[in-house]
């Protein structure tokens, strides 16, 4: 999720992979970037706290931040409208969010359960197992419904288990029970669930050096798969509403540079190869160095409707500030529907599905955006504070 890296972190970065076979002491980043250098290969833009890139068994945190509250919703910034963008009118806003938190030094996680009204903790839960970790969390079809994942915490590409939790009205937790399919082989990369609760959609890296996408319906499970030879990582995982499509970002090293692109895939597609299998809605090659312009990939989404990718892109020239920028693809035919949105100085760029809007934040930033794609209107909205080091990713 990024441009631009200091010096020192991008070498600390470099030095993870080309020593693959040691641990690299966790790192908090400030944003992720394409490693321009001849013989790297780029790390991870997923907000968990482990993942795994190619062989490199590298552990970098990435520190979330909390979403504001809904009260807060004010002075919007108007764009201009635009049809033929695929979005569903914004909704209610669901009354609980849920946080995964870490410690500094990864020995220790917590999921939270927030009031979206008050920002008060409402619930706390310790991973399901002694030695486990909370990694991921996914808003699902009811407003007091999540997806959980948890992993070991020593054990790399270890199989990552998959939980329902329930809530109360009130936000106090009333169950966590193992999905019908409780375990992915490998480590989870990125997680979602459909609208309407019938698709839980992932993406991992596992054993046998292979990156995987896919989907688990009706208790079983279908899956594309692509060897880390031909990309270096898959991340950002959304799924329409009613689970028939999903996208998801790769990111790959070629002669030319560091290629971001962006995929969707309609999930009754027939199991077998990523590249074949999907379509690829957007590509990118980073070239890098000083002095050179850039454009990077940080996220994207799908639509509800399955329509509709939404790109979240960091454009910076060679001298002067970056620009994030929203845009609109056609997954049908890659099309562009263009902007929804654009602004100044990078953050915030990670995109999340809330009330049929697309959520703009990010884990170092103190002010997040809700945007109406359909109006392509942005709102503003103010993070709360939080203790260093410790929110790594939300559903809400």
């Amino acid at each position: 999720m990024t441009d631009h890296l200091p010096a020192d972190l991008e070498d600390r970065v470099r030095g993870a992979y080309q020593s693959a076979a040691q641990t690299v002491q966790p790192t908090t980043l400030r944003r992720t970037s394409p490693m321009p250098a001849a013989g790297s290969v780029p790390r991870s833009r997923r907000m968990n706290a482990f993942v795994p890139i190619a062989a490199a068994i590298a552990v970098l945190v990435v520190i979330g931040a909390s979403v504001a509250l809904p009260r807060l919703l004010t002075g919007a910034a108007q764009n201009p409208a635009a049809p033929g963008i695929g979005a569903s009118a914004p909704g209610h806003y669901p009354p609980f969010r849920v946080v995964v938190t870490v410690s500094d030094g990864n020995s220790e996680s917590k999921l939270l359960v927030e009031s979206a009204a008050t920002g008060h903790v409402v619930s706390t839960l310790a991973p399901p197992w002694q030695g486990g970790m909370w990694i991921d969390v996914s808003a699902a079809a009811a407003a007091t419904r999540f997806i959980v994942a948890a992993e070991p915490v020593s054990s790399p590409y270890a199989p990552t288990r998959l939980y329902a939790l329930t809530l109360s009205a009130h936000g106090t937790v009333t169950g966590l029970a193992p999905l019908s399919v409780p375990t992915l082989p490998g480590e989870l990369t990125s997680l979602a669930a459909s609208a309407d609760g019938s698709t839980v959609a992932y993406t991992t890296f596992g054993p046998g050096a292979a990156y995987e996408a896919g989907v688990i319906t009706g208790g079983r499970t279908r899956h594309w798969s692509v060897s880390a030879g031909a990309i270096a990582g898959i991340w950002h995982v959304s799924v329409s509403g009613d689970g028939g499509m999903l996208a998801f970002t790769t990111q790959s090293v070629g002669r030319g540079g560091v290629e971001d692109a962006a995929w969707v895939l309609p999930t009754g597609s027939a199991p077998g190869s990523i590249t074949a299998r999907a379509r690829k809605i957007y590509d990118h090659t980073y070239l890098g160095g000083a002095g050179h312009a850039s454009t990077v990939l940080q996220s994207a989404l799908i639509s509800q409707d399955g329509s509709t990718l939404y790109l979240c892109t960091s454009a910076s020239p060679a001298s002067g500030r970056t620009v994030t920028t929203v845009t609109a693809d056609s997954t049908a035919d890659g099309a562009s529907l263009g902007t929804i949105s654009a602004w100044d100085n990078g953050y915030p760029e990670i995109l999340s599905p809330v009330g049929g809007m697309l959520l703009s934040w990010d884990q170092n930033s103190s002010t997040a955006y809700l945007i109406n794609p359909a109006t392509r209107t942005r709102t503003t909205l103010r993070l709360r504070g939080i203790p260093r080091a410790q929110y790594v990713t939300l559903a809400w």
